[in-house]
């Protein structure tokens, strides 16, 4: 049986004056082999002995079975022998790909998705020569079983019959490179990107992928280079018993960390950060050399070097000068600074010269005091070698590693030179402890943290899920009817984003990612947070700003926060929760963490009241140990704050899928009159506030280290002294990072500007035979269907209600393949018939137009043509109007003559457009 809608009108005795639209039910055509759906509230529906299953529609994809193998490989660690050079986020996968394979998926790799992840962006040939590597097996493209429908329909986001988007597949990368915990993440979505590009060239399918196509690619697309069929042992290390430990090689651009059973690849650190491995965590100095313990036995590093010791040379006191050599005939005479007020003397070493933080530099400082580090070559004549002290918070045994750092020396001039400076130096002595502005409380009262708020006496209480507010509008906790998620969501295993420790100290702002399993310690209890990406608080924001241009709390009341949504949610709660999600979430520091707030609360803004200024002020001296560590506090802030840029850009790819997620929710909504365009307002205020970002976070941190550097010199200037050599970013400054705001936004919708969705009116299907306009008499509805190119049409409140759909008409006779009929969702309509799309045809007007509409069904636009009849229906007599609808309007025009003819043979079809009227 084949699904024939039909619209019936003006029932008689009822005055002809245009179509009236209800209940549908169904009726089989006498001598026809068609199901006509009727749409009257006035006629009873009849019974249809047409099952569901006419209707619906279906997709067989393609499946085959796994090919034997011969022997059983054990499973084990990636060898890097194995894998070859590519951008890191992609070896990630690609190691963690090799990790997951043994005998008994080796010729299931599409099975794992991290292979069909590293697939796309490794290339799959080499992805298999990688395999036969690792395994010693022969292992060819085409003998791989078939992409599982399960992994597909996770791409398609459940939508089997879909093909993959650009979006599907950036959000599957991404989502697999947080499943396997990659310390790596591309450096933009343009990478990203670029990976697909390949795909789609090689499918020629357009700018998406059905499954079809996409698992011919992953089977066809190439074919290994070469064959090995025997494995590289992995290097294993001695274990030393003093740090340094081995490091990689000069000029590596990423450090392989392998055990008996996993492979750990992380890009080079250039700050002190840290690396799980196998559940260990290892920190790393910049540069990659293990530091506070040895290397754990069973993890090895390939091809590192075990790195020399370096001590920093302490001048010759009360000499007027301080002679600097370097071989093989560097050498720099440099007056000593005659006062405590004289500016620091700025050194440089030979050409191509680096110290350990990679400059080329140093300062002497009065009385004859060295800032920063001397690169390793540099002597000083008469110098004194300090002996070698652990590292900070140092737990293993400790060598001097240089034994004759004071052998050959006066004993007490070393001591009282390594004394005198240790004592201007102090370590730090606390956690991070700088409280937040007191205008950057979070939003909504709740802490980034998600399981701790503070309460309303500051301290840390217990908390279930986040809440969202609108004071605008009354929705606050004043109120008592805040949204809050039900849920709560927590971050366990993720990323964290730090530039090292308070207690690391120097000038560093490298910011690193790195997979931890829990929360990170960081500086001290309570100074690493979970943090939203995209915050909760930007709805807020959103709403109030189309409040300001004249759109009701009301309206914003009644049709979002109040409003229930597809799935019973209010439109507010889903629109928290596509927010409050763990792929939102990172942990971070506090002082990024209080950074991002001083940009994104737009406050803090002036170099006179710039981020921090209140505990700035309260700093005294250089000595006291609550100053310094107020100092060490605020240099690392601005340290944090200073890497703000980078932070925004490592996370912009979290941020715009949320911000799609959000964006996409709103393309739900049918409001009850059609005020705003929720979803195009959306991007276009995201994309307003966004532009700000960049320069916010550059000149609100080069504002905070000048009113710090000014701080500290009227200080050094009260107390007749200089500012100590241990708060090494005062002389040096910073250079605040920046970033590309468009990669936080997603594509703005390209829905049409007119008739947006609430807005009602009447349905014109054409002209009928004597001339006269056919209209329906119900009123219909543009709704929101949760696409950002077409809307919804229907009678019902929204697309979950009453709403039209097409029923197969390629079995009917006459009808080709691709030919449909249009009518409304309802009792006695087979579930399962896809949506059609209303795309107006608004010619560059908005606002209410009376303008031609076309329908989309699986994106293509239809052409369509109206029977109109008037005969006998259930025993009534009355106006008949069936829609048929195809990719042409040959094919439609056709297909509506041969049901014409056959079942409706004193009717015509109807002439001119279809157009929507709006009341």
């Amino acid at each position: 049986m084949t699904p024939v809608f039909v619209f019936v009108t003006a029932l008689l005795p009822l005055v002809h004056g245009g179509l009236l639209l209800g209940i549908p039910g169904a009726r089989l055509a006498a001598g026809n082999t068609s199901v006509a759906s009727s749409f009257s509230r006035s006629v009873a529906p009849v019974s249809t002995s047409t099952s569901s299953a006419d209707f619906s529609i279906s997709s067989t994809l393609p499946t085959s079975s796994v090919a034997g193998i011969a022997a059983v490989p054990r499973k084990r660690a990636a060898i890097p022998a194995c894998l070859k050079t590519v951008e890191l986020s992609c070896l990630n996968l690609a190691a963690n790909c090799i990790d997951s394979v043994n005998a008994g998926n080796v010729n299931t790799l599409w099975s794992i998705k991290s292979c069909v992840a590293a697939g796309t962006c490794y290339g799959v040939g080499d992805l298999i020569t990688s395999v036969e590597c690792q395994t010693g097996f022969i292992v060819t493209n085409s003998a791989q079983a078939a992409l599982p429908t399960s992994i597909y329909n996770g791409i398609v986001m459940g939508c089997t019959s879909c093909a993959i988007t650009q979006q599907n597949y950036i959000d599957f990368y991404y989502g697999q490179l947080t499943a396997v915990n990659s310390a790596n993440f591309p450096s933009s979505s343009a990478v990203v990107k670029a990976f697909w590009s390949v795909i789609t060239t090689w499918a020629a399918t357009g700018s998406t992928v059905p499954y079809k196509n996409f698992n011919d690619w992953l089977h066809f697309s190439s074919f290994p280079v070469t064959t090995t069929t025997t494995t590289t042992p992995v290097t294993t290390y001695t274990q030393i018993t003093w740090n340094p430990n081995p490091a990689p090689t000069s000029g590596a651009v990423s450090e392989t960390f392998v055990t008996s059973t996993i492979t750990v690849i992380i890009a080079i650190p250039t700050a002190t950060t840290s690396v799980v491995v196998g559940g260990t965590s290892i920190t790393l100095a910049p540069g990659g050399t293990p530091i506070n313990s040895p290397l754990p036995p069973g993890i090895s590093i390939p091809g590192a070097t075990t790195p020399t010791w370096n001590p920093n040379i302490i001048p010759p006191t009360s000499v007027p000068s301080v002679t600097f050599t370097a071989p093989p005939s560097f050498t720099t005479i440099v007056a000593v600074p005659t006062a405590s007020n004289s500016p620091p003397k700025n050194i440089t070493g030979p050409p191509g010269d680096k110290n350990s933080d990679g400059n080329n530099w140093w300062l002497l400082l009065f009385p004859g005091v060295i800032g920063g580090l001397l690169p390793a070559d540099i002597g000083i004549p008469g110098g004194v070698k300090p002996t070698a002290a652990p590292p900070p918070d140092w737990t293993g045994a400790w060598t001097d590693p240089d034994p004759t750092s004071t052998s050959t020396h006066n004993s007490a001039s070393a001591s009282s030179s390594a004394s005198s400076s240790s004592s201007s130096c102090p370590q730090p002595t606390g956690a991070y402890s700088l409280s937040d502005d007191a205008e950057n409380s979070d939003w909504d009262g709740l802490g980034s943290d998600p399981d701790r708020r503070r309460s309303n006496v500051m301290t840390i209480a217990a908390r279930a899920g986040r809440s969202m507010t609108l004071p605008v509008c009354g929705i606050d906790t004043a109120n008592g009817n805040v949204i809050t998620n039900p849920n709560t969501v927590s971050l366990g295993a993720g990323t964290y984003y730090t530039i090292g420790t308070k207690a690391a100290g120097g000038t560093s702002i490298a910011l690193n990612p790195i997979v931890v399993n829990s929360r990170p310690v960081g500086n001290g209890a309570g100074t690493v947070a979970q943090e939203h990406i995209f915050e909760i608080g930007y709805i807020r924001q959103f709403f109030e700003s189309i409040n300001s241009q004249s759109i009701s709390c009301t309206w914003i009341v009644n049709n979002v926060y109040n409003q229930a949504g597809w799935d019973g949610r209010t439109w507010a709660l889903s629109l928290l929760q596509e927010i409050d999600q763990v792929p939102n979430m990172v942990w971070v520091d506090k002082p990024m963490n209080q950074a991002k707030s001083n940009v994104v609360n737009r406050n803090k803004a002036t170099a006179a009241d710039p981020p921090q200024k209140a505990n700035i002020d309260k700093i005294s001296d250089f000595s006291t140990p609550v100053s310094v560590n107020s100092i060490q506090d605020v240099e690392y802030f601005i340290r944090n704050f200073a890497a703000l840029g980078t932070y925004f850009s490592n996370t912009a790819g979290r941020f715009q899928a949320t911000a799609l997620r959000v964006q996409n929710r709103l393309t739900q909504i049918t409001p009850n009159t059609p005020d705003v365009n929720l979803p195009v307002a959306f991007n276009a205020w995201l994309r307003s506030l966004l532009t700000n970002y960049p320069s916010g976070c550059t000149s609100r941190a080069t504002n905070v280290f000048n009113y710090y550097h000014t701080k500290m010199t009227n200080i050094a200037n009260q107390h007749n002294s200089v500012v100590p050599q241990c708060f090494p970013l005062f002389p040096t400054g910073i250079n605040p990072q920046s970033f590309t705001w468009q990669n936080l936004v997603p594509p703005p919708p390209t829905l049409p500007s007119c008739n947006i969705p609430g807005t009602q009116g009447t349905w014109q299907f054409g002209f009928n035979p004597n001339g006269s306009p056919e209209k329906g008499l119900a009123t219909f509805r543009v709704m929101g269907a949760g696409r950002s190119d077409f809307y919804g049409f229907g009678t019902g409140a929204d697309f979950s209600g009453a709403h039209l759909v097409a029923g197969d008409l390629s079995t009917t006779p006459g009808c080709a393949n691709g030919a449909v009929s249009i009518g409304l969702t309802g009792p006695g309509v087979p579930a399962g018939l896809p949506d059609v799309l209303l795309s107006p045809q608004c010619n560059g007007q908005s606002g209410k137009q009376t303008v031609p509409i076309s329908f989309v069904l699986n994106g293509q636009t239809l052409s369509c043509a109206s029977i109109y009849t008037n005969q006998s229906v259930t025993g009534n007599q009355g106006i008949i109007i069936q829609i048929i609808c195809a990719g042409s309007a040959a094919v439609a025009t056709t297909c509506a003559n041969s049901v014409l003819s056959s079942t409706y043979p004193t009717g015509h079809l109807l002439t001119g457009s279809m157009t929507f009227i709006p009341s």
